[in-house]
This record gives C-alpha cells, structure tokens and sequence, in this order.
C-alpha cells in the first residue's frame, strides 16, 4: 500500500474502537450521523471497553504522526526488499516440494470476512498452499508487538525523565508501523507467488488507486502530509456537497457500511480471550493470526487473477483499464479494506490489553516478594 492509504486505515482503526455518542448530535460527525454503529467498543466486556478507551486517549494526541509514522517500513526501514512486507505462497508442484516447504493451513478468524463477501468456493479453504523462503511478514507483525511490549514496560519502570526511558511518540511509532505491516498481510499480490509487479503493473495499480480514492475525498494537506480531522476526531470528508454525494458511489464508503453491519465483540475469561475465534482456531498469538490472514490474501488473489492465466496474459493485463477486472478491484476493495481495519483495530487492542496485564503481573510478583522478604524496593 501507499502512504495515504496506510495512515487511513490506521485513522480509520482507531475510530473503530470508540464508543458511539450518548446521543445523536445535528452537529455531529459524519461517522456519527450516518454509521453510529462503525463503533463497536460498546459491545466488547468491561475489561476490553476500558482498554479501547484507554487505547484511544493515548492515540489521540498522535494523529499528526499517522502518515509518515505508518510508512517509516517503507521509507526509511525498506525490509520489503528482504521479504519483510510479504509472505509469499504457492502450490507446491513437485514431491520434493511438498514434502519440504513450509505448509501454511486456512485458520481465518470468524470476524474476517472477505473469503466469504466475494464468494470463493468453500473447498478452497482446504487447498495445500506452502510458503516460499526469505518471506518473513508474521514474524515481523509479532516481533514488534514484543518490541511495544519491552517500550511499556521500561517506561512504565523507569522515572520520568531517564535517559533510557521511552517516549509516548516512540511508543506510538511502533503502533503504527505494526499496523503497516497488519495492512500488507491484506493485500492479495503480497501473499502471492507470481511477479505483478515486474512486467505486470497490477500489484502497484491496486495500491495506486486505493490511494487516490482516499484523496479524492478526504481532506489532506500535502505539503504537512496530515489528513483533516472533523469534531469528533475522524478523517474529515471534502466539504463540497457534490463531492459527498459522489463518496456515497466509492468503495470507501461501502467500506464503512460494511464495517457497520460486524458486531464482533471481545470478552475476557479467567485471563483469556472468551471466544477463541477471533484469532481464529488454533492461533494463540499475532503470528498464527497474521498467517492466517495470508493464507485468505493468497486465495483472493488466486480467485481475482486465476492460477490458470498464464504468465504472458497477466504481464500485460491493465486492471484499471479493463472494465471487468475494474469492477472486481471495487468489489475486492471494499473486503480487503475492511478486514484490514478490523484487523489493525483488534491486534493493536489485544497488543495494548497483553502488555497492560503483563505490567500488572509483575506488580503483582513485587509485592509477593517484599511480602516474602525479598530485596526489592
């Protein structure tokens, strides 16, 4: 994805893990008057309510720092180049192959629902897809959610002011960069063996036009490189009437519609995730859940552009030209983006949740010591 997009995405997450107003306000804000139910902390137990509030609060005073903070990996870190940004798989075709590669299994979680919008067949859920080597996409997603974990806690042990103590901005940086790397998993060529970049111009035309849509009607100074922010804090619409009544034709805004019918919720039980699918079965930590996230990229990718088209066809394939691939790109991007935004508001709100009750814990063991006699002070 593009700068735009990933700080958009990010912003729109964000407003995701709000609670809607008591009332309804003339006044309002877009989000507010016409899609109350885009927010969804209210459905989360006590526990997850508090940790989006408190999530939300410390991330608002941030907003400034979305684009160019969620694009740092491409920008300046550039591990796209080493597989970073990708994980890349494939049918194996050979014994050999099978029997070797790494074999990545369908866990989608339930709260994702691109697979079943665009109405892949079912069966393909159970294809054998292996990943290919160098690509390293969930390892990256999990090690920055143990690098945010690190920042809390040695901010939350040191005295304000050391030398060595991490900053709010540091911390939020981190946030936003695990959110580009979240985005990435979503976009189907990422997670797609064959080359649509090279010849093919399809990877960077997706991206490309996903960028100009938010543009196209969202307010966003270029020279600062911000986006608008209306009364309540949202990404601000273009004030022109014209241009507002067009958005209601864009995929973005299918893409908050469909946002507004998920009720997902999250409930904590004895220290854990009530519901066990909503990192999807089996996956017990943001790296199963990322590969899980691929493994659907890989067959929307597959379902868009078929494995049987030869490689000659889809080198010169233009899918912002030809009408019918055109028509599937609006569709696939109202799936893929959501999903995306669900997933960066439920991985960064797990990451923030994890870290606080592992902070607790060990407050906790403190005071056992020093009940116990020890030397801690």
């Amino acid at each position: 994805m593009k700068a735009i997009a990933h700080a958009w995405l990010a912003l729109m997450a964000l407003e995701r893990l709000k609670k809607p107003k008591k009332s309804k306000t003339s006044n309002g804000s877009f989000l507010e008057k016409n899609f109350r139910s885009y927010f969804i902390s209210n459905n989360f137990d006590k526990h997850f309510e508090k940790q989006a509030e408190s999530f939300v609060k410390f991330f608002d005073k941030h907003k400034d720092a979305f684009v160019k903070g969620a694009w740092f990996p491409d920008s300046v870190i550039s591990d796209n180049l080493t597989g970073g940004h990708t994980l890349k798989l494939v049918k194996p075709s050979t014994k050999e192959g099978k029997e070797h590669m790494m074999e990545i299994k369908n866990r989608t979680p339930n709260h994702l629902s691109s697979f079943k919008k665009l109405k892949i067949k079912k069966s393909r859920l159970k294809e054998k897809v292996c990943k290919k080597s160098k690509y390293t996409l969930p390892d990256r997603c999990e090690a920055l959610t143990h690098s945010i974990r690190d920042m809390i806690l040695i901010q939350k042990d040191e005295p304000k002011g050391s030398d060595i103590v991490f900053n709010d901005d540091q911390i939020t940086l981190y946030f936003l960069m695990l959110s580009h790397y979240l985005a990435d998993a979503h976009v189907p060529p990422h997670c797609d063996a064959r080359d649509f970049y090279g010849p093919s111009t399809i990877h960077p035309d997706m991206e490309k036009y996903w960028d100009k849509e938010i543009t196209k009607f969202y307010e966003f100074d270029k020279k600062r490189k911000v986006f608008d922010y209306d009364i309540d804090g949202a990404p601000e619409l273009i004030k022109d009437k014209k241009c507002r009544k067009k958005f209601k034709k864009s995929f973005l805004y299918d893409v908050i519609d469909e946002l507004s019918k998920r009720k997902w919720k999250l409930k904590k039980v004895k220290g854990r995730l009530a519901d066990k699918e909503v990192l999807g079965e089996e996956n017990r930590k943001v790296y199963d859940y990322i590969k899980a996230v691929c493994f659907v990229s890989y067959l929307i990718s597959t379902d868009f552009i078929p494995e049987k088209m030869k490689e000659e066809e889809y080198k010169k394939l233009k899918i912002l030209e030809d009408p019918k691939y055109k028509k599937k790109l609006d569709k696939i991007s109202i799936y893929v983006l959501a999903d995306t935004i669900d997933s960066i508001a439920l991985v960064w709100l797990l990451t923030w949740d994890k870290y606080n009750k592992l902070k607790e814990e060990i407050k906790d063991k403190m005071k056992t010591i020093k009940k116990e006699g020890g030397v801690i002070k």
